[in-house]
């Protein structure tokens, strides 16, 4: 995914299927300078981390 739709995706109120490694998670920030989101996973309890945008993937 790029930094662009990446942030398109994270202010639409409309949660998207957002994959990082097999599994949904749900965007929170996206960091321009260091292209990194801040993200969670949908279906567990586990605290944010961050990831590098091209490691994400739309379904």
């Amino acid at each position: 995914m790029n930094l662009m739709r990446a942030k398109e995706i994270k202010d639409d109120p409309v949660m998207k299927n957002v994959v990082y490694n097999g599994r949904y998670v749900y965007i929170e920030d996206v960091n321009d300078e260091t292209q990194q989101a801040l993200v969670r996973y949908t279906k567990h309890e586990e605290g944010h981390f961050e990831v590098n945008v091209t490691n994400l993937t739309e379904e």
